[in-house]
């Protein structure tokens, strides 16, 4: 006898998608939404509190040009305001330079004239190289110091070595690159003292700008290794017979590295702000320098241009570091992120 198939109950229904895999995308597209934000708001934020200034940069740059003799007249003045767009409303601006950066074009130069984007490329490889090998130095320093000091609570050597980041973190940016100056470069003569080139002209700057960053690091990595030694799981891994070994870096330290992690992605912008004192003690050309500089003569289109270069950089990073959290902790990714959605 053959069974006439339900309409309702028989039908075939579509593979379900999996609850983890919507809540990991929900998660990556979040994230890349806060990117957005965050570099539009470094731009509204610094576009404002640029142009909203009182003095004139006009007035600046004429005042350059002249050696300080002046002798401009109202009529070169003018020109030089519908020139550079200083002559519309400050609105008017805000959109017109939102949709040159959208385009890749940042405007030129108030003080040289040159375009923004080829001022930049002079300089920007020399602070991203500088900034790339300090954390580059710092990361696996960190790492390596805070696995040692936390290897065994309760030793010497943990009581030795959990005083030394704070430390390294007490010592002035700017003295400890003139020590380092000292004693490698002036004593040893083992690197240049300033504006050198190639590895040689970055491993100094690089470990100066390192040491501080590091410091943080490994304060927050011991922490957060010491608290998990003492949570329940660790106990009942040492009472099924696990070596030691496999039980800290195979699970105290993978459950360690979240805040950790979190940490090292906030430190990019501490980074790159260190680089303006890096650079002026190592005499490099570099973004730091340039972005002082630039300060100092009111260059609002390569302050602009440098500050949401570093927004981006710095909102990729931490992006990066959001979307890695769900490979490191499986719970986050049926619940879209958790502590940090």
């Amino acid at each position: 006898m053959t069974r006439t198939p339900h309409p309702v109950r028989d039908r075939v229904l579509p593979p379900k998608r999996p609850a983890a895999s919507r809540s990991t995308a929900v998660y990556a597209l979040r994230r890349c939404g806060y990117f957005a934000v965050v570099v539009f708001s470094v731009y509204t934020l610094s576009f404002f509190l640029l142009y909203a200034l009182p003095s004139d940069p006009v007035a600046l740059m004429l005042e350059r040009r002249s050696g300080g003799a002046g002798g401009a007249t109202a009529e070169q003045t003018e020109a030089l305001r519908a020139q550079y767009g200083l002559d519309q409303s400050l609105l008017v601006r805000y959109v017109e330079t939102l949709g040159q950066l959208l385009g890749g074009d940042p405007g030129t130069s108030f003080q040289s004239g040159r375009p923004v984007p080829e001022i930049l490329a002079a300089v920007a490889p020399n602070t991203l190289a500088l900034a790339g090998g300090a954390l580059v130095i710092a990361v696996p320093l960190s790492v390596a110091l805070a696995l040692a000091t936390s290897w065994r609570r309760d030793s010497v050597l943990h009581r030795f070595l959990v005083n030394v980041p704070a430390l390294i973190a007490a010592v002035p940016a700017f003295w400890l690159g003139l020590l380092l100056l000292q004693l490698f470069s002036f004593t040893l003569g083992w690197v240049p003292s300033a504006g050198g080139t190639g590895l040689s002209g970055l491993v100094l700057p690089a470990v100066a700008l390192a040491l501080p960053v590091s410091a943080s690091l490994t304060a927050v990595l011991v922490r957060s290794l010491d608290d998990v030694q003492q949570a329940a799981f660790v106990g009942l891994l040492r009472a099924r017979g696990l070596p030691w070994s496999r039980i800290y870096l195979a699970h105290v330290a993978r459950n360690a590295l979240l805040p950790f992690m979190t940490l090292a992605g906030l430190t990019v912008g501490g980074v790159l702000v260190g680089t303006v004192i890096t650079e002026t003690v190592f005499a490099r050309a570099g973004l730091g320098r340039l972005l002082a500089s630039s300060v100092e003569t009111q260059d609002a289109p390569v302050i602009l241009a440098i500050a949401v270069l570093a927004a981006v950089l710095f909102a990729a990073v931490n992006l990066i570091v959001d979307l890695l959290y769900p490979v490191l902790d499986p719970r986050m990714r049926h619940r879209g992120g958790g502590a940090r959605a």
